[in-house]
């Protein structure tokens, strides 16, 4: 499962991807901004892309919906879309398009031993996005706190969000052979996950061998 990833590009960037789906980049206080962030984990904000009429939002959001019990870590991968988890707690989110979204990157990792990671990318590909979900959620998370070293455990109304997994490819499964993040590199593909519905989760699927690459490996 994928729970690193890189988004080291601005919003010029970001921007110039958004145009090729045919629409224009709306930004938030949070975002407007953004000039990327080299290291992504569990529970930090990422940025998401999602639809607004014609107009697509740029939003920071946390990565991580709500856990699935009580004391256990955030989803960051959504991987049996047919669990009783996702079709009757989160059914909505799953299929509405007001909670689609795209999450850029430009490369992610899979661990090869202790905190040692190999780091894919999709080549030739300034950034590249995760098929992703969000949703609204009421309760506590790691947030900063005043005249505190460390983020606490705080209330607080949420915009959360994770991506699809999918098996992998030949590329990723000598390194992770569980799973892989679901890419999408194709201007149709993307307008399509954005469009919602059950149609869309045939998306779900490794992407193709020669679109993939290992860009980088931690030192030992």
């Amino acid at each position: 499962m994928c729970n690193l990833y890189s988004m080291d590009t601005g919003l010029d960037a970001v921007r110039a991807a958004v145009r090729q789906l045919g629409l224009d980049l709306a930004t938030e206080p949070a975002t407007g901004n953004f000039a990327g962030v080299p290291r992504l984990y569990p529970d930090q904000d990422g940025v998401v892309i999602h639809a607004r009429g014609q107009t697509a939002q740029l939003s920071s959001m946390r990565w991580g919906f709500p856990p699935a019990g009580q004391g256990k870590s955030p989803i960051t991968n959504i991987r049996n879309l047919s669990s009783a988890w996702w079709r009757k707690v989160n059914g909505e989110y799953l299929m509405q398009p007001e909670y689609r979204c795209l999450v850029p990157f430009t490369r992610f990792a899979e661990p090869i031993q202790g905190r040692r990671n190999a780091w894919f990318a999709v080549p030739e590909r300034e950034l590249s996005f995760f098929a992703g979900i969000w949703r609204p959620w009421q309760g506590k998370r790691l947030a900063p706190v005043p005249d505190k070293a460390r983020r606490q455990q705080t209330e607080g109304d949420w915009r959360l969000y994770a991506f699809l997994t999918c098996e992998p490819n030949e590329v990723v499964a000598p390194i992770h052979p569980k799973a892989m993040p679901v890419i999408l590199t194709d201007t149709d593909e993307c307008r399509a996950w954005l469009a919602g519905g059950e149609d869309s989760l045939a998306l779900q699927r490794p992407l193709p061998d020669d679109q993939l690459e290992i860009v980088e490996r931690d030192p030992g």
